[in-house]
């Protein structure tokens, strides 16, 4: 998913032999699956190009019906990277969320030494919106955030078809079965 000199995830969790990153992901995934909706929640959704899993894409949450403003992140194998994929995978639950589940606006986040996130974010809209330091492998490292509005989205040029939009507000909480 990267290469040996860079670390874009908090932990390293990619650079896991196998089965226990298998084991790892399974856990996550079925942790999210378990949690959703709830007051804090993630919605990873795979990727697929060409039948084959390439990597996920997701947004988590915090009292989303209130709040509505969750946060993407993401995954891609290194050797779908660089095709504009991120970017469209991005502009997807972007528009997921903003056309289906009415957020007030998305954010996302980058550390700085890993300028590729950051420009997926830019090319989609978003905007600087401050940084931090978070742990990453129990050391401090540069955060940058990135917020996106929905008059600033950049939506992908072929159109995003979604099905089964009003269950998923239902699930989410906010709306009511039967609103549509």
């Amino acid at each position: 998913m990267h290469g040996d000199d860079k670390r874009p995830f908090p932990w390293a969790w990619a650079d896991q032999p196998m089965p226990w990153l298998g084991r790892d992901l399974a856990s996550r995934y079925w942790k999210y699956r378990a949690t959703f909706p709830g007051d804090e929640w993630a919605l990873p959704l795979v990727v697929r190009h060409e039948g084959r899993i390439v990597g996920i894409q997701g947004a988590e949450a915090s009292r989303f019906p209130v709040l509505r403003t969750p946060d993407t992140f993401s995954w891609l194998t290194q050797s779908m990277q660089g095709r504009g994929l991120g970017t469209l995978m991005r502009q997807a639950i972007c528009a997921l969320f903003f056309d289906e589940l009415d957020v007030h606006a998305m954010t996302s986040g980058a550390y700085a030494d890993n300028p590729a996130s950051a420009a997926v974010s830019r090319k989609v809209g978003f905007v600087p919106n401050g940084t931090r330091l978070e742990l990453r492998d129990g050391d401090a490292a540069e955060h940058n955030k990135f917020i996106l509005t929905r008059d600033r989205f950049i939506r992908p040029a072929v159109p995003v078809t979604i099905r089964g939009g009003a269950a998923l507000r239902v699930f989410a909480g906010v709306a009511r079965p039967g609103d549509g």
